[in-house]
């Protein structure tokens, strides 16, 4: 990707102290366009350290706001990189303090207009819109990319109730972040009090998460949900399909009362100049336009894009990894858009049917292995995290199909299942799956949703279940954009467990459904759809980086045991940035970094107490003689009374540990 027009030469500023109310130090580095006029500011803030795990991210993309007029801030929080203070978990109110005091700071500079706009990915998408909910004055606009509004209902943590996997490896990763020292040559003689500081006040996250099994206040703080009208500051809203954060975009985009369009893309957990699976497309150009009419009052018809531009996709043969998605982009003025129309499928005896029927008293088999080829919960376009053939799960599952599809369907939205539920047990959870049956019989995942049937009238309040008795429960599936063609068949699978997405239920449960139960499906006809067209990506150039070693070799795996009836899947490297690339140099700032990630889920196929997950992480930096090295390794585990969450934390200066701490707390399951 190159930069076509560059207005400026730019300035970078390796180290910026940004004061904060308390008289603490926070570090940013800062990208200056070489011009005396005053020019907007843009904040991404994040904890990620700009100094080395997000430089070769940063650059370009920092780098190419300032080309075109803007001062670029890339701020590290509290406790992380050179940043002063201690971080004990995402989304504190010191956050957002810091946050507030940062951006009245910045707007106050000579080369500031009093403008300041916010940028973030995940975590600081996230804080985009928690941060723009306190109202700063100078904050104006914010493009949140992959975030949630709904922190319990709709994250890493948990859906529909149901404790999800990928929400304790993210746990394991940000306890090995938390310890991580800052650069010595950047604070000097004070980099060693810096470092102390974080380690004395080193907090264990992840079980304060699993002590919170419902929507009480902890999850409501920072959930933008709670009142969307908090949120003044123009939003562009932008996701992926291949996300996990893909429901939020467009929920956001009908519920947030200020100014916001949505892009929603084929991509998964990433910016989308640098989108995968492709097409990537001109985002850089897309933020600027926005910041520029919202920031500098630019009358460049931004306003006028459609409400919503999605990319439809078009059905293909299932694989785990694709460099490019097949489809084709749409535009609607609006969002709810009336070119979506819900149609209701009924869950018959028959199979799928939009005739009226009803359902004759049926079970879900019980099989844990399904779930072993559903993909990853969010995905960072990593080799082979994407589902693939749903056969082998669907085999094990309920399932019910539609007659051949004699025109074809366009899907977007949200779809709903309501459904009639016993089960013989007080907790237990439904997996449904939304898929495409193709001619040719191989069968593509389209959507999926999750719930812990205890948590069926809300989640602040979970009920066991009456075994025996009847409920009616509603499943909200996964928003997606989608195009089947003539001839396929629509299908809904069922199953009561969904390994290793989600945490099973801690029984073996018998679950039933019959009655009224249908599924609700957004038809989209795209015939009034405006055009939408995106320019080539265009960024800055970014760091040198020297390999200094091969690293991980990335794996895989998923194995049978056959004589303990046990399922493994272990996957080795690929997690975060740099994970597996070996021993990489910022030439620049001579400063070296490798992570090393390993993966483990285990369950035996007939006790769903039998579940764990194992996260091993090492991560190194390195100058020169100066070595420090974070190890860490969390492991849940579970009986059918508790949660056992183990972790190992060993830090260490050379070859010297500095810190070594255990934790082994035993967290009673809740409903769960």
């Amino acid at each position: 990707m190159s930069n076509a027009d560059p207005t400026y030469q730019v300035e970078v500023i390796e180290h910026l102290v940004i004061p904060t109310r308390d008289g603490r130090q926070l570090s940013a580095r800062v990208w200056k366009p070489a011009t005396t006029t005053p020019v907007p500011a843009i904040l991404e803030y994040i904890p990620y350290r700009k100094r080395d795990f997000t430089r070769a991210r940063d650059e370009p993309m920092h780098g190419y706001f300032a080309q075109h007029g803007y001062v670029s801030v890339r701020l590290d929080m509290a406790g992380s990189g050179e940043s002063r203070g201690v971080m004990v978990d995402e989304y504190a109110l010191q956050e957002q303090d810091d946050a507030v005091d940062a951006i009245a700071w910045l707007s106050k500079q000579p080369w500031c207009n009093g403008s300041v706009g916010m940028i973030g990915k995940s975590w600081g998408g996230f804080n985009c819109l928690q941060i723009a909910a306190r109202q700063p004055p100078a904050l104006r606009a914010i493009v949140p990319v992959c975030a949630t509004d709904d922190r319990f209902g709709d994250d890493v943590h948990f859906m529909g109730g149901t404790l999800l996997v990928d929400g304790i490896d993210w746990g394991a990763a940000l306890q090995t972040f938390l310890p991580r020292p800052p650069d010595p040559e950047v604070l000097g003689a004070s980099w060693r009090e810096a470092w102390d500081e974080r380690l004395a006040g080193l907090a264990f996250p992840l079980e304060e998460w699993l002590r919170h099994q419902s929507r009480d206040q902890y999850w409501k703080h920072g959930s933008v949900s709670e009142d969307y009208h908090q949120i003044k500051a123009a939003t562009l809203l932008v996701g992926g399909w291949a996300d996990g954060y893909r429901t939020a975009m467009l929920r956001m985009a009908e519920k947030l009362p200020a100014p916001t369009k949505c892009i929603i893309g084929p991509w998964a957990h990433l910016y989308p100049h640098i989108g995968a699976p492709g097409p990537a497309v001109g985002f850089l150009q897309e933020v600027l336009r926005w910041y520029d009419h919202w920031l500098k009052g630019a009358d460049n018809g931004v306003m006028n894009e459609p409400k919503l531009r999605a990319f439809l996709q078009s059905s293909e043969t299932p694989t785990t990894q694709r460099a490019v998605r097949a489809g084709r982009w749409v535009g609607e003025q609006q969002w709810p858009s009336p070119s979506v129309s819900d149609v209701v499928w009924n869950l018959a005896d028959s199979g799928l049917t939009t005739s009226h029927a009803e359902l004759s008293e049926k079970a879900l088999p019980f099989e844990l292995s399904v779930g072993q080829v559903g993909g990853d919960w969010g995905g960072f376009a990593l080799p082979h995290e994407l589902a693939p053939d749903q056969r082998p799960d669907d085999a094990l599952s309920l399932c019910f199909d539609s007659e051949p599809l004699t025109d074809s369907l366009e899907i977007l939205g949200t779809s709903r299942l309501r459904l009639q539920v016993s089960s013989d047990k007080p907790v237990a959870m439904i997996a449904a799956r939304l898929n495409d049956v193709r001619p040719d019989g191989s069968v593509a995942k389209i959507a999926h949703g999750l719930l812990n049937l205890t948590h069926r009238t809300g989640s602040e309040a979970p009920e066991a279940l009456d075994p025996g008795h009847w409920y009616d429960v509603e499943i909200d599936l996964s928003a997606t954009g989608y195009t089947l063609p003539a001839g396929h068949r629509l299908r809904i699978a069922l199953s009561p467990s969904y390994w290793p997405m989600a945490w099973p239920a801690p029984e073996a449960t018998q679950v039933l459904v019959r009655g009224a139960s249908h599924l609700t499906l957004p038809v989209y006809d795209s015939a009034n759809a405006s055009e939408v067209a995106f320019a080539p990506p265009e960024s800055a150039p970014g760091p040198e980086i020297v390999a200094l070693d091969q690293g991980q070799q990335y794996q895989r795996l998923v194995t049978l045991d056959v004589a303990a009836n046990k399922v493994t899947k272990r996957v080795v490297g690929g997690v975060g940035a740099y994970a597996g690339d070996g021993m990489s140099l910022f030439r620049e700032i001579n400063w070296a970094m490798e992570y090393k990630v390993e993966r483990e889920q285990v369950i035996e196929l007939q006790d769903p107490a039998s579940a764990s997950t194992e996260f091993r992480q090492e991560i190194t930096f390195q100058r020169d003689d100066w070595k420090a090295t974070v190890n860490s390794m969390v492991r849940l585990s579970s009986t059918p009374q508790d949660f056992l969450l183990n972790c190992n934390l060993v830090v260490s200066e050379g070859e010297q540990p500095v810190l070594n701490r255990t934790w082994n707390p035993v967290i009673p399951r809740q409903n769960m």
